[in-house]
């Protein structure tokens, strides 16, 4: 298995070298496995392949692009552009159609067995879901998080306006995969461009900001642990 790339700084998936299981071509972008215990990767399917969660663990996966299906419990499962997926621990199918292949952003982390949970659907359509605000007139939707059955992560999409938001950190850990638009991430310091398929993570109390220059929105998907709402973030100037 290839390595993850250095954890915290963005980078493309398509720069980190893929490793291919099952008919599934991954490619693994940040894991924490002893910390916070997320791992991200964006897999790639061109025809069909399996692939496994352990067990105490869950998988929550968003469709970045292409179309299928996802086979979870033997029932088949409709998969579009944005829509989000649950795992727990087990094996799953993803299918492509269409002639082209099917691009998935996945983060697996482990459960919470302290944290109630209600029955959840196995799939979300993002525009189904309601729209919150946030911080620095930034918006976000909720997917999966205890109240669809995911008890120790919380997964979302945010809009960045063209803006600079302030440098702040989260009192949680975070994975995040860039769905659309241009912008510039700093991490410690560290300023990068990012774009669409660019990825980064954030172990809770890191000093980050994100900047939009452009008209149209910068989406983000997250994914963090524990489980809570994205509006937490502490500013640090």
């Amino acid at each position: 298995m290839t390595a993850p790339a250095r954890t915290g700084m963005p980078v493309h998936f398509r720069d980190v070298p893929p490793a291919e299981a099952g008919g599934v071509v991954a490619h693994r972008v940040h894991a924490d496995l002893d910390g916070s215990g997320l791992e991200m990767a964006v897999l790639v399917v061109a025809d069909r392949g399996t692939r496994q969660v352990e067990q105490g663990r869950e998988e929550l996966l968003y469709v970045l692009s292409g179309r299928g299906e996802v086979v979870v419990d033997g029932t088949a499962h409709a998969l579009v552009a944005d829509v989000a997926v649950r795992v727990a621990g087990g094996a799953y199918e993803l299918r492509s159609s269409g002639g082209a292949a099917l691009e998935v952003a996945a983060v697996a982390g482990r459960t919470d067995p302290g944290v109630p949970t209600a029955d959840g659907p196995v799939t979300l359509d993002l525009a189904d879901r309601a729209t919150h605000p946030a911080v620095s007139q930034r918006e976000y939707q909720l997917l999966f998080d205890p109240d669809g059955g995911c008890s120790g992560m919380t997964q979302f999409v945010g809009y960045v306006p063209a803006l600079r938001t302030p440098r702040h950190t989260h009192p949680y850990d975070e994975m995040l995969c860039i769905v659309s638009g241009t912008g510039t991430v700093e991490i410690e310091g560290v300023e990068q461009e990012v774009s669409a398929g660019w990825c980064y993570y954030l172990p809770r109390g890191t000093v980050h900001l994100v900047q939009n220059r452009a008209d149209e929105p910068l989406v983000e998907l997250g994914v963090f642990t524990p489980a809570g709402s994205p509006t937490q973030n502490t500013p640090v100037e």
